[in-house]
């Protein structure tokens, strides 16, 4: 799925390279190429694989070592002589070099823990990595969200902004007509160009800031900055169907960073007991063999082997275990009070979105009557002064009152499907991961 989205994201950003035609994009078809492209997936999936070998190596330090050293030496002075003398007596050849191999297998039996911890903290490490991962990519889907509804929004006020202008241009071409004709004085007409300018100018600013949005979005889903990105969907109403109090509660089992904050906390939990190995003696079994001769891998001068256990204890330190034992603690009292923090400001940030987010849902009500309101009084002024029965100032009052409301509508819209995203967000909506589910899998032994 992932290499498929890659070569969509390529065959548009190569229809962007041969031609002007504008890529259409959909919200969906945004989120997708975003979760396939950006390079933060990118470094979580990289921290995990990590995490993963980490693990790997804890576990494989419980099996056999076997190690091999081998020495070429040349050998010389006082003490060879008499080797050599009585070598030439016997009719030998002296020797001037001398070579050994040494082959050592040793299997640990007892560690103190120490070995069991690091592999409990290797994978709780793993499952952060994990959550930490799935974070990202809830991350990076309110990225494609924001960055696409933002390009909506802009292009919705760009269009108000050109309306505007239409306004305008067709006012100040109706007041020319009367003034030509008598109807009304050239400071009406001068006015109006006043009032049309500033259209314009807006007009302008809009585009300007419709480019920044495209380009904010091209950025997102991993399409070269000069695409001209064309969005398909637009705005909906949808009413959030769940309370403040449900929200809450499935944030705090599904928040895949809070659940990785309470990882790391086991995990530095195992590496203090890890370190309270030092405390204890340590078992493996050992087997050795050692050969030498005056040429490399024979035996002549020697040849013997042993095996057995060894068993060590450090039995003082100058309190070196204790003293990391004591950071092992702070680091675990420092993770846990950095999880209690995070859930506190999971609880926060949901009830903030979830509040945002119904205000701007009565302002979508409240901004649509008012929509409504200002296009019947538009109208009205411009029936009167064409009557002359009211002023121009009436009708560019009336103009501005309908843009304004227009503007407020769209930016009700605006707000209210982007502070339901990020409601979402910050409930741990699922992309690639079911918190719940998988905790419950690791926790059972399933997982690793």
């Amino acid at each position: 799925m992932k290499k498929e989205l890659l070569l969509a994201a390529a065959l548009l950003a190569l229809s962007c390279g041969q031609g002007d035609a504008a890529v259409r994009l959909s919200l969906a078809e945004s989120v997708d190429m975003a979760l396939a492209t950006h390079e933060n997936i990118e470094m979580a999936q990289a921290a995990r694989d990590a995490a993963k070998w980490n693990l790997s190596a804890a576990r494989r330090a419980t099996g056999f070592n076997l190690g091999w050293q081998s020495t070429a030496n040349r050998i010389g002075g006082r003490s060879y002589k008499s080797y050599r003398r009585s070598y030439d007596e016997q009719g030998g050849d002296p020797y001037n070099y001398t070579f050994s191999n040494s082959f050592s297998l040793s299997l640990p039996l007892y560690t103190g823990g120490r070995l069991e911890n690091n592999i409990a903290a290797s994978r709780h490490g793993l499952s952060a990595a994990d959550l930490t991962l799935e974070s990202t990519r809830q991350n990076v889907r309110f990225q494609a969200l924001q960055a696409y509804y933002d390009l909506l929004q802009q292009q919705n006020l760009r269009n108000v902004s050109q309306s505007a202008v239409n306004m305008g241009v067709e006012q100040r071409n109706l007041i020319q007509v009367q003034f030509e004709e008598g109807a009304v004085a050239y400071a009406d007409v001068l006015q109006m160009e006043v009032q049309l300018a500033d259209y314009r100018q807006g007009l302008v600013s809009a585009e300007g800031s419709l480019d920044a949005a495209r380009y904010t979005l091209a950025r997102v889903v991993g399409l070269p900055k000069e695409t001209a990105i064309e969005p398909t969907d637009t705005f909906t109403y949808v009413p959030f169907p769940h309370t403040l109090p449900e929200c809450e509660e499935y944030a705090l089992t599904h928040r895949p960073d809070g659940a990785a904050a309470e990882c790391r906390v086991k995990q530095y939990e195992a590496g203090k007991n890890a370190q309270k190995a030092g405390w204890r003696p340590s078992l493996q079994g050992v087997a050795n063999k050692n050969i030498s001769a005056n040429d490399p891998f024979k035996k002549e001068r020697s040849d013997s082997w042993d095996a057995g256990v060894a068993l060590s204890w450090t039995l003082y330190d100058n309190f070196v275990t204790s003293a990391n034992v004591n950071a092992a603690k702070a680091q675990e009292m420092q993770a846990q009070a950095q999880a209690d923090g995070l859930w506190n400001d999971i609880r926060l940030e949901t009830r903030t979105a979830y509040a945002q987010m119904k205000a701007a849902e009565e302002n979508i009500r409240s901004t649509e009557l008012a929509v409504r309101q200002a296009e019947e009084s538009y109208k009205i002024a411009q029936i009167r002064y064409e009557e002359g029965v009211d002023i121009l100032l009436s009708v560019t009052n009336a103009q501005e009152k309908l843009t304004q409301a227009r503007s407020n509508y769209y930016s009700a819209l605006y707000q209210y499907n982007l502070y339901k995203a990020a409601l979402e967000k910050a409930m741990g909506l699922p992309v690639g991961l079911d918190v719940p589910d998988y905790m419950m899998k690791v926790e059972g032994g399933s997982k690793r």
